[in-house]
């Protein structure tokens, strides 16, 4: 099957005059040269942190001739800058075919120079924020004997005016993901690439990227491009997306296989991944997506599994608009392949290891977040808050974050709730540039509060059960209530012969007090 895959790819770039995603037999042939490419700096300077996909980005970065649709472009640039590299003698072909589309040309700027394939996110920069607080371009060699396609990180650092650093590292950006945290994870592909030691690929890794934790695992799919987004994908620093079959698929042993690894690995807070599977029984390219700050643009292919697809985007990244895109798509080869996010280069930086589902503090739940700006042009200590609600909440309640003891740290704090309450929350942070930021970006947070009410539980047997109207009347004596109209649905709700649980009782009668 890869075979038949990767010789339908090799056609279809004959047709439209483009090379293949892997290699033309010349190249393949000629693949020793791509060392020869290579350009070596110092590192940039520590501590280093490689910025991950779902992070806040002023643009993405395209090529034309195009590999995606103008539909996928002209949403991209409702948001952010479309970066387009192009060639002198097609920029006014490359303007005409986006204008014509309805393209908000406001947010297109193009980056002259020659590319050979429009994969951009397999020879596109990565960027890391260095300890000179600059986002710099950290280069590295694309393993295709492409010279202008490896010359397109380059020509974005000098284009944005970036910090520029590279090792002669052969690598490919489909390949890779990062957690933002020092984690990262790529096929074994990266090992066989380059004619060094493993460690010695570790090593470099750590010094030029800030990767301390590199999961190198086997490729699961049996394809020829062993890339790691045809089959999994980094959402979040807890959230990991793999691509389920049935077991009647031949991958289903290895790909398995790889979920079993994940699962027994730790994220950077030091907890079990949160693994979500999107099945792709057909080999549907739906890993292949891109994340563009709160949006998700999804490959899909029109099969009935796209829909389902969907719903998973949306189940762990709740609030994101999920959007799906028709395309020329390959199950190696699809959106993600096509483009690469461009970082805001003075980005506004929030941290937080998220609150997961617990028994009850004490006293409350503490959010702690590191909140920094790059811009270095100073936070608003008004706009600095935490939002948070539960199921019986219709609107958000905002508590200032206070500085807590470390550098750059914040703390506020969200009360005990009832036994099973889930709580919905966010962070929010405004610098002196005018840079917004939420963590998440879009949606929320969430777990569910365990166990009883502190103060109460052990003097309450949750299984009690009492009739509402003695504690309503009760509560109307003392409050010296004489109207108790507003309150009848309640009663209705809870129970038609009057017999509730402790739990809905207090719930109850905190509405009443507040009323």
């Amino acid at each position: 099957m890869k075979q038949l895959i990767y010789i339908l790819l090799i056609l279809s770039a004959v047709f439209s005059q483009e090379l293949p995603k892997g290699f033309t037999p010349d190249e393949w042939l000629n693949r020793h040269t791509i060392q020869d490419m290579s350009r070596e700096t110092d590192p940039p300077p520590g501590p280093i942190r490689n910025i991950a996909e779902y992070e806040r980005m002023q643009g993405v970065l395209i090529r034309y001739p195009l590999g995606i649709s103008t539909a996928i472009i002209r949403e991209m640039a409702e948001d952010v800058i479309v970066y387009c590299l192009v060639s002198n003698s097609q920029q006014n072909s490359a303007y005409n075919a986006l204008n014509n589309a309805d393209v908000n040309m406001d947010n297109v700027e193009f980056v002259i120079g020659s590319t050979d394939s429009y994969w951009t996110r397999d020879y596109g920069p990565w960027y890391v924020v260095d300890g000179d607080r600059n986002v710099s371009v950290v280069d590295f060699t694309y393993n295709r004997p492409r010279p202008n396609d490896n010359q397109a990180p380059y020509k974005m650092s000098q284009h944005l005016n970036s910090p520029y650093f590279s090792t002669d590292l052969v690598h490919a950006g489909g390949n890779y993901m990062t957690d933002g945290y020092g984690g990262a994870a790529s096929t074994t592909l990266v090992y066989e690439e380059n004619s060094i030691s493993d460690n010695a690929v570790d090593n470099i890794m750590e010094e030029y990227y800030g990767i301390t934790n590199y999961h190198v695992v086997e490729d699961p799919n049996n394809e020829y491009i062993d890339h790691i987004d045809c089959w999994g994908k980094f959402l979040s620093p807890s959230k990991l997306l793999i691509r389920q079959v049935s077991q009647s698929h031949p991958q289903y042993d290895e790909i398995e296989e790889v979920v079993d690894y994940f699962e027994s690995q730790l994220n950077a807070f030091g907890e079990p991944w949160e693994i979500f599977r999107v099945y792709t029984q057909n080999d549907q390219p739906y890993t292949n997506s891109t994340i563009l700050n709160n949006k998700v643009l999804v490959p899909i292919t029109g099969s009935g599994w796209d829909d389902d697809a969907l719903e998973v985007y949306e189940e762990a990244l709740p609030g994101y608009e999920v959007l799906g895109f028709t395309g020329s798509w390959y199950s190696t080869d699809a959106l993600h392949c096509r483009t690469k996010g461009i970082p805001d280069l003075e980005m506004l930086q929030i941290f937080h290891n998220p609150i997961n589902d617990q028994d009850m503090p004490q006293n409350n739940f503490e959010v702690l977040a590191v909140i920094d700006d790059l811009s270095e042009a100073g936070l608003i200590e008004d706009e600095l808050y935490l939002g948070w609600k539960n199921s019986n909440m219709n609107d958000y309640e905002i508590v200032q974050l206070e500085e807590s003891t470390g550098e750059n740290e914040y703390v506020a704090y969200i009360p005990t709730q009832l036994s099973d309450t889930e709580v919905h929350y966010y962070i929010h942070a405004v610098d002196n540039t005018g840079r917004e930021e939420y963590l998440p970006m879009a949606g929320y947070f969430s777990f569910t509060a365990i166990g009883g009410t502190p103060t109460q539980q052990g003097d309450i047997n949750m299984d009690d059960l009492i009739n509402v109207l003695d504690i309503v009347l009760m509560v109307n004596y003392i409050l010296n209530l004489t109207d108790l109209s507003d309150y009848q649905i309640q009663l209705a709700d809870m129970n038609q012969d009057g017999i509730v649980n402790i739990l809905d009782v207090i719930t109850l009668v905190n509405s009443i007090l507040e009323g």
